[in-house]
């Protein structure tokens, strides 16, 4: 019956590769549970221990979480706010940039925050200047030694930030950590992305860093921050350039993100945004531009 099985299995992930298809073979044979029993054996956390590990750290520094915000729905933002509110690790400052929203619950919401945490600041702009030009608008607020970014309809696990201050304290000359991630698909976790360590041939290829990305604010700052003209690629043009200028990058096994699917979003479909192809041309293009020259 074994052997049976697993040929079955061996059978279908070969037929599936030689059609040239990604597909999870675990989720062909057990649907979303093996997920679900995968979260509940990987994800342990108890706050009374996290609280003690965090008091032993040596290092506590700051770190800047910049979430640019555009005509987001009201409970998406108030989840994607209060997933930052809820850190085991606090010294946090949520640096919100508004790209001149015309929905009117935007600016009462973020008012709101404002006033129950002074760790929440908020710029808003005065012309919509789309996703690059407001990420540097939140990334001018920044004063941490680190920053964090995260997207206003995603969310973070409540023990990301403790985890990314583990590896500072375990490599306090990292410059840029990166983590697994999964999607949010009406408040369901799914489609885990489980990622490689660091490998600087394979960002050419693909954005394999994406979600959760921290760098170290000071060099994230002197190399530009986001660049306009790779709107829909912005991410992955900054990944490129920041890891450019450091070999010391650091990788948490463990999802710390959750990268909402919804139908204005990449993570549905590339095609809501066309955009995004021709800004990911131009991002390889340069990239190889860059390595070629030196």
């Amino acid at each position: 019956m074994f052997s049976f099985y697993y040929e079955c299995k061996m059978y279908i992930k070969k037929t599936l590769m030689l059609m040239g298809i990604k597909y999870n073979y675990r989720r062909f044979f057990w649907g979303r549970r093996w997920y679900l029993d995968w979260i509940e054996k990987h994800e342990k956390y108890f706050q009374k221990d996290i609280s003690q590990a965090i008091d032993s750290f040596r290092l506590k520094p700051l770190i800047s979480i910049i979430v640019p915000v555009y005509n987001v729905e009201e409970s998406i933002l108030r989840k994607c706010i209060n997933s930052v509110l809820n850190q085991y690790y606090e010294n946090w400052e949520l640096c919100i940039a508004d790209d001149n929203s015309s929905l009117p619950h935007i600016k009462r919401t973020l008012e709101y925050y404002e006033t129950i945490d002074k760790r929440i600041k908020v710029t808003y702009r005065k012309e919509n200047g789309h996703i690059s030009e407001c990420s540097n608008s939140a990334l001018e607020l920044a004063t941490g030694d680190f920053t964090a970014l995260l997207d206003n309809d995603d969310m973070l696990q409540p023990f990301a930030l403790y985890e990314v201050v583990k590896v500072i304290n375990e490599f306090p000359g990292v410059d840029l950590i990166y983590s697994n991630e999964d999607k949010l698909l009406n408040d369901q976790r799914i489609y885990p992305f489980f990622k490689k360590s660091w490998n600087r041939e394979l960002l050419l290829y693909v954005n394999y860093i994406s979600h959760l990305a921290v760098y170290r604010t000071v060099k994230l700052k002197k190399i530009g921050g986001f660049r306009t003209g790779f709107e829909g690629a912005q991410d992955w043009d900054l990944a490129l350039r920041f890891t450019e200028k450091t070999s010391k990058i650091i990788h948490i096994p463990k999802i710390l993100y959750h990268w909402r699917m919804i139908e204005t979003s990449t993570s549905v479909n590339q095609e809501k945004k066309p955009y995004v192809k021709q800004a990911q041309r131009k991002t390889l293009i340069e990239a190889k531009k860059r390595k070629l020259e030196g």
